[in-house]
């Protein structure tokens, strides 16, 4: 196989394994409108997991002070039941003091519970609009999630037609071109063959010596960048194959 030859499915090869990682990339990537809403989301599901999970402490809180209330509630009828027995004024004022500071603790926990009871009333209502997905937000994100579903069997239909490029290449460039360019590929990948642009490398924009200019037109043998090492070919006289539809 003569130089030339060599050179156009070593291009060919190059814009192959370019065209597969673009595709892969595709696969990977969600499309912006669809990343951010997706984002939103996310951020929705913490919002909406701090919510419960205050809701669950308040709820818990909640329930230790009815339980508290209710000693208390039981401890003052107690003393309200002496109060009603003392026979002497010491007594009295004894009982008095008592069910005083029953009375400021049950105040307290019932003070407590109400705006608790207020607090969880907000959040019930928060969370349950952080849980629904209104019939428009759910049109919307089933619109994206198709478009983007569509936009990967195509991407993998043309994947599947790279690859299948790529298997036809390597069968006409041979077993030991093949192997060359391999070596050559796993010491620049991804790009290890480019055009020049102008008198310059494309890749790393090195200024090329007018020999190599030279050299590189003539495509009388493989001639790489003095830079960054990687081969050259002039796009005016070695074409890549072009992708059969």
């Amino acid at each position: 196989m003569d130089t030339r030859s060599k050179l156009q499915y070593f291009a060919t090869l190059q814009k192959l394994l370019d065209l597969r990682r673009q595709a892969r990339q595709q696969l990977e990537k969600l499309p912006d409108e669809l990343l951010s809403l997706n984002q939103r989301y996310a951020e929705r599901r913490r919002l909406l997991q701090a919510k419960e999970e205050e809701l669950a402490r308040l709820r818990q809180e909640q329930a230790g002070l009815e339980g508290e209330l209710e000693t208390l509630k039981r401890e003052r009828e107690h003393f309200r039941r002496q109060k009603s027995m003392v026979t002497n004024m010491r007594q009295l004022q004894a009982v008095v003091n008592e069910l005083d500071q029953v009375e400021g603790e049950i105040k307290k926990r019932e003070e407590r519970l109400l705006a608790i009871w207020q607090q969880v009333e907000g959040l019930e209502e928060e969370v349950n609009n952080l849980s629904k997905e209104s019939e428009e937000e759910r049109l919307h994100r089933e619109a994206l999630e198709a478009a983007f579903a569509k936009q990967k069997q195509q991407v993998e239909k043309e994947l599947e037609r790279i690859e299948a490029h790529l298997r036809q290449t390597q069968r006409l460039l041979g077993t030991a071109g093949w192997e060359e360019f391999k070596k050559l590929w796993a010491t620049r990948k991804p790009t290890a063959v480019v055009p020049m642009d102008g008198d310059s490398c494309s890749a790393c924009h090195a200024q090329l010596r007018p020999s190599l200019v030279q050299l590189v037109k003539a495509s009388a043998e493989l001639a790489f960048c003095d830079s960054c090492r990687r081969l050259l070919y002039d796009r005016e006289t070695i074409k890549p194959l072009e992708l059969e539809a």
